[in-house]
């Protein structure tokens, strides 16, 4: 009995090829569209502050680390600094979960 579009493929390979693909949206929606590009710059820019200014406190060291990854982060490797951004996003909010779980109902597991 065929229970899903998704028969006989192994789960596992399946959910990480739906969470990476769901990864990869973001990058290539930045590169098609420029106001995309800037809002989510401008964000990780925040977000990579915040962050480092947290863990460090402020002080002039926490400038230097936050504007050397922002360097690399957000304008020389922006695609890397998007996905990990946008992973780490879904993966908070519980997608990813979800995701896990609808998979086990469409995919029947072997065991």
């Amino acid at each position: 009995m065929k229970r899903g579009f998704l028969n006989g493929l192994p789960l596992i390979p399946t959910v990480i090829l739906i969470m990476l693909t769901l990864i990869i949206i973001l990058p290539v929606g930045m590169s098609l569209f420029e106001p995309l590009n800037i809002l989510v710059r401008i964000i990780l820019v925040f977000v990579i502050f915040t962050t480092v200014r947290n863990y460090l406190g402020p002080g002039v060291i926490s400038i230097i680390i936050s504007g050397i990854l922002i360097y690399y982060l957000v304008i020389k490797w922006w695609w890397v600094g998007a996905m990990g951004w946008w992973g780490i996003t879904l993966l908070g909010m519980g997608i990813f979960g979800v995701i896990v779980w609808g998979s086990s109902k469409i995919i029947p597991q072997r065991y």
